[in-house]
């Protein structure tokens, strides 16, 4: 018995496939996106929430996503800081108005741009930072380690459905 297949629709074929496999890789980094938010949850991280909703994701390239997050001071809360390194004092100007530390019609988002006398208390909360050693969550690491089998299971279940 012999069987021809037509090159075009093969390519068509292929191409269903592919972008099928983006479709799931995308479900699946949804779901690890909320998983690592419960892990932050978890670690009680400071500023849980700001932390939590900056996670996104973005599919690289066929077969590659990419997690991550835009705030300055993600990589600091998940590997840690070594003591007498100085936080983002951009980020603790938006933290320190939202506190109510430095007045709000005042803050902008630069560090620079502040008002002397904010600028004296933003850098006084970085200072004290600074001298501690600031232990790493490894939320992202966490997440990822414990949920990988239930990743792969969900690619393959979203995978056979047709």
């Amino acid at each position: 018995m012999k069987y021809t297949i037509d090159q075009q629709a093969l390519n068509k074929a292929i191409q269903n496939i592919q972008d099928k496999s983006d479709k799931a890789l995308k479900y699946c980094w949804e779901y690890l996106a909320g998983k690592i938010q419960e892990q932050l949850k978890k670690d009680k991280v400071y500023d849980l929430w700001t932390l939590a909703w900056s996670i996104d994701y973005r599919l690289v390239r066929r077969g590659l996503v990419e997690v991550w997050s835009a705030l300055e001071y993600a990589p600091i809360m998940e590997y840690g800081r070594q003591p007498w390194k100085f936080p983002p004092l951009d980020a603790l100007v938006w933290w320190t108005s939202r506190k109510g530390i430095i007045s709000k019609w005042n803050a902008t988002k630069s560090y620079d741009d502040l008002h002397y006398t904010d600028k004296w208390k933003v850098y006084v909360i970085a200072r004290g930072i600074a001298n501690k050693w600031i232990k790493g969550r490894h939320s992202f690491e966490t997440t990822l380690n414990n949920e990988r089998k239930n990743i792969q299971k969900i690619y393959i279940e979203y995978m056979q459905q047709w």
